[in-house]
């Protein structure tokens, strides 16, 4: 399914810009998701990373329960995308506890035979955020190879996260800088 542009209707004006940002993003895979994970702008780099070049409609779901993704694109699925991943959706039920959307979603991971075990494992670990990631992929174009992510929230009132990777070929893991900690602020 494709996004839905209405969705960035209503966060206009900034949605009609964020919409330009994320389009004429080049050389990285770019997004712009919701609190949902519903992706809601995409540039042409992050749907070559899908393999039938549809973007999904919610990267959460793609991410945990699609068995393409899980099998063919995101390496080390299990120790690397799923145990990141899980704890991210957890905070988002913890935060937005009567949010059906959110539950929902949770619910589908915790009953999928796969993402389940991992959600619930991960129930004690803290979401880190994806700023400065480095996950091996096997880009469906490009090959094997490495995404490094950037992130950040633009429009905050909504909870929107805005996504680059950028892809790097290899075998090799490129490096990946230390997290910040709060006291280099």
């Amino acid at each position: 399914m494709q996004p839905d542009e209405r969705d960035l209707d209503r966060w206009t004006p900034m949605g009609a810009v964020w919409r330009t940002v994320v389009e004429g993003v080049t050389g990285s895979m770019a997004y712009l998701a919701d609190k949902h994970w519903n992706v809601v702008a995409c540039n042409d780099e992050f749907r070559a990373l899908i393999p039938d070049g549809r973007p999904p409609s919610n990267i959460m779901r793609w991410m945990l329960l699609d068995d393409r993704a899980r099998h063919d694109v995101l390496m080390n699925w299990t120790e690397d995308w799923a145990r990141g991943a899980c704890p991210a959706l957890r905070r988002a039920v913890t935060n937005h506890p009567a949010d059906p959307a959110l539950i929902d979603l949770a619910s589908d991971v915790r009953s999928d035979p796969l993402a389940g075990p991992i959600y619930l494992a991960t129930a004690s670990s803290h979401p880190l955020h994806p700023d400065g990631v480095v996950r091996q992929v096997n880009h469906p174009t490009k090959g094997p190879g490495w995404v490094t992510a950037t992130a950040a929230s633009p429009l905050p009132t909504i909870d929107a996260m805005f996504v680059m990777m950028r892809y790097r070929p290899g075998e090799v893991r490129p490096h990946q800088p230390p997290p910040l900690s709060t006291n280099a602020l």
